[in-house]
C-alpha cells in the first residue's frame, strides 16, 4: 500500500466515523426532544414502564443508543457471554445497561478495555462490579 493509499484509507475511515458520530448525535438530540415534549405524566409512565426513575430515563436517553456499549465489551473482557446473559437474565441485562449508560467513569473503562486491564481493574470503578464479580463465579451458562 502506498502512502497516498494509506492516507486515502485513513481519510475514508475518519470521514465515516464523523458521519456516524453526527448521525448518533442527531438521533440522540431527537430522542431528547421527544422525551422533553412529553407531558410529565407520560414521562412518568414511560419511566415506570422501563423500571427506572424519570431522572434516570433522561440520563439514559442523553447517553444515546450506544451509551451502554462498554457493558458488552466489559462482559466479553470478563469472559461472560452477553447473549447468554440477555437470554437468561433480561431484567438484569437491562439494569446493567442502565448502570453503564449513566456511568461517570467511561474514560477509565475505555482505557482499561483498550489496554486489556479491565479484568483486573473493573472492580475499582464499575457500577456493575458486584454483579460482574458474582457472574464470574456462576455456572458456565453465563460464561463463554
Amino acid at each position: 500500500m502506498t502512502m497516498n493509499d494509506a492516507k486515502s484509507h485513513l481519510a475514508q475511515r475518519v470521514g465515516k466515523q464523523l458521519v456516524d458520530w453526527y448521525s448518533d448525535l442527531r438521533m440522540r438530540n431527537e430522542d431528547e426532544r421527544v422525551l422533553a415534549n412529553l407531558d410529565p405524566e407520560s414521562r412518568r409512565q414511560l419511566a415506570q414502564d422501563c423500571s427506572v426513575s424519570v431522572e434516570t430515563l433522561i440520563e439514559v436517553v442523553r447517553a444515546g443508543r450506544h451509551g451502554a456499549d462498554e457493558m458488552i465489551e466489559m462482559l466479553k473482557a470478563l469472559r461472560i457471554d452477553p447473549a447468554d446473559l440477555q437470554a437468561h437474565r433480561p431484567d438484569l441485562f437491562r439494569d446493567m445497561q442502565v448502570t453503564c449508560a449513566t456511568c461517570q467513569d467511561k474514560g477509565r473503562c475505555h482505557h482499561d478495555l483498550d489496554q486489556g486491564t479491565a479484568p483486573v481493574n473493573f472492580a475499582d470503578y464499575c457500577g456493575n462490579a458486584p454483579v460482574l464479580t458474582a457472574m464470574r463465579s456462576e455456572p458456565p451458562q453465563l460464561r463463554d
